[in-house]
């Protein structure tokens, strides 16, 4: 477990009725389309293991974000598109997944955003993933990006991950419902929701404030960053920190505390770990 929190998200869902899985001026797409003859639909329900690795995110495009989608379905659509994101006026950046989907956020030192959008469907037949990935919409309107599409059952899923560029100090708010999210070379204000999801914080500063339901959180501080910290589990799990002493725990190992500030990074899952850990 521990390993997983660090590196790798994992999500396996049996599809009926959910499968699983991170405006502006377009300027580059792409799509290419993969699958066999279309074959009657099977009885039992279609198979997707998604995994999302967070361990190096190098470059912000769809072939380099680490996302595998396995899937019973035998064919599949992708397509790829990059949009600039306007952030005159905009205090706070709000960027919320499809059902299906994870989301990466790396800080530049632009003073511009752009977001690069990764699609897929699956399904049965390539013209049946075509459609789907046609009706997939990606909305962006006075500060607020989010994606829509056709119903998942046991027919069809889709998935969009997003790859965000924005000024390191910008204001954010990332909410996913079933995909991971990951936030690098930040020092702005950040607040990061995840459900049936992981959360991975790297080289981040600033006011952090990052919960999930179902998934890990995986935070690396940097070598010289002096972060107070407060990580609390309200149920199962454990958190796992390299950087601590035993007085940094609660008596129950539910709670961590580094540093005697006020918390400028707070961390809070309801039954998975945490790991805090340094980057090496």
């Amino acid at each position: 477990m521990r390993r997983g929190a660090i590196g790798m998200l994992f999500a396996i869902a049996s599809v009926s009725a959910h499968a699983a899985p991170p405006v502006a001026t377009s300027t580059t797409s792409a799509s290419v389309t993969t699958g066999a003859p279309a074959p009657a639909p099977p009885a039992s329900r279609s198979l997707i293991v998604t995994s999302q690795d967070f361990s190096s995110l190098l470059a912000d495009d769809c072939d380099h974000f680490h996302t595998r989608n396995t899937t019973s379905f035998p064919a599949a659509s992708r397509s790829q598109e990059q949009q600039d994101i306007a952030l005159q006026g905009i205090d706070v950046l709000k960027i919320h997944s499809s059902e299906q989907g994870g989301i990466l956020v790396r800080g530049w030192d632009k003073p511009t955003a752009r977001l690069t959008v990764c699609k897929e469907a699956v399904g049965f037949t390539q013209q049946q993933t075509q459609r789907t990935l046609g009706a997939i919409n990606i909305s962006s309107r006075n500060g607020e990006v989010s994606a829509s599409g056709p119903s998942i059952d046991e027919s069809q899923a889709w998935w969009v991950h997003m790859i965000l560029r924005v000024p390191r100090g910008a204001g954010l708010e990332v909410t996913s419902a079933n995909g991971g999210i990951a936030i690098r070379n930040m020092n702005g204000h950040i607040t990061a929701r995840a459900k049936n999801g992981g959360i991975s914080i790297e080289k981040t500063s600033g006011q952090i404030d990052a919960s999930t339901i179902n998934g890990p959180i995986s935070l690396k501080l940097g070598q010289d960053q002096s972060s107070s910290v407060e990580a609390r589990i309200a149920d199962a799990g454990e958190i796992f920190c390299r950087i601590c002493r035993a007085e940094n725990y609660s008596a129950n190992h539910k709670l961590v505390r580094i540093g005697s500030a006020t918390p400028s990074i707070r961390l809070t899952t309801t039954s998975a770990p945490i790991v805090i850990d340094q980057v090496r």
